[in-house]
């Protein structure tokens, strides 16, 4: 746990380098634009993403992540962070806490976080499109394709619908473990499973490993967000460095409301150990992708 910290901590520090250099060569001329950007980008998340994907392609072969592995890395940070801010909207989540500080839209305004989050999924495009990245035009558009889909209307975006659903604004539905693991597997997993298959691609794996990367990353994204309901139930607001009790104010529907708090924390046992055997089933150094799993069953916030 204490190493996948450290390593957490120190890649934080490289992707915020990465992305100012980035940004150093491009300028950005609404200045109220560029410190949003900066505000809601630097210095904060786990950066847990970046790390599957640099974990992942090291796994496969690139021992020392190249430059152009950091930027795709931190572009998917930006892709994560345009996530978090239109979710915290007051239209979605209405959360007034993100990463242990003002969410974009109290620290700007609605309409600034709105183009924020617009923008710096444009940026993440950008970053990965460069003629900059000495990758193949042939990975690069395989990296591309998996991403759209991977953020689009059968992804994240929509398992974030399905979500709004659960709250019961359209229709009254009723509580189902089915309905409650796609929304998850979209939501939050969809992405996470690009990480991987982004780093496999990188690395140069071949399709049965992708498919088991792909199955890896569904096990952890849904452990993730177990944890994630967990905490929002028994944390604090200083500890998660986010809103408490948000699912249950606004009547989502949840593992934790669904199936109580232990049964929830049994489940994502379960989840993990099947993780792991399925990672082990690819024949490379997977020891970090081993110890990242039992860091989202133990994380904190």
């Amino acid at each position: 746990m204490k190493t996948i910290n450290n390593d957490l901590v120190k890649l934080g520090k490289i992707i915020d380098k990465t992305l100012l250099s980035y940004l150093k060569k491009k300028k950005i001329s609404q200045k109220r634009l560029s410190d949003s950007l900066l505000y809601s980008s630097l210095g904060s998340g786990k950066r847990l993403r970046a790390f599957m994907l640099i974990e992942t392609a090291k796994a496969f072969g690139s021992l020392k992540p190249s430059n152009d592995t950091l930027i795709i890395a931190t572009a998917l940070e930006l892709i994560h962070t345009y996530s978090l801010i239109h979710d915290d909207l007051p239209c979605m989540d209405n959360s007034s806490l993100r990463r242990g500080k003002k969410t974009s839209h109290i620290e700007f305004d609605e309409a600034t976080a709105i183009l924020l989050g617009d923008g710096l999924q444009s940026l993440a495009f950008e970053m990965i499109s460069s003629h900059d990245l000495a990758i193949q035009n042939d990975v690069k558009l395989k990296i591309i394709s998996e991403l759209s889909r991977s953020i689009g209307f059968n992804g994240m975006v929509g398992g974030q619908m399905m979500d709004l659903v659960s709250e019961g604004r359209y229709n009254k539905l009723s509580p189902n473990e089915k309905y409650i693991t796609q929304t998850q597997k979209l939501k939050t997993g969809a992405l996470i499973i690009f990480s991987l298959k982004a780093g496999g691609i990188i690395g140069g794996a071949n399709s049965k490993e992708l498919k088991i990367l792909e199955k890896f990353g569904e096990k952890i994204g849904l452990a993730f967000q177990i944890i994630d309901d967990i905490l929002d139930c028994t944390s604090t607001e200083g500890l998660l460095g986010k809103s408490v009790d948000a699912d249950l104010k606004s009547g989502k529907m949840t593992f934790v409301t669904l199936l109580g708090l232990e049964q929830s924390k049994l489940k994502v046992r379960k989840l993990i150990e099947e993780a792991k055997k399925e990672i082990s089933k690819i024949p490379k150094d997977t020891e970090k992708l081993m110890m990242l799993a039992e860091f989202v069953e133990y994380r904190k916030n």
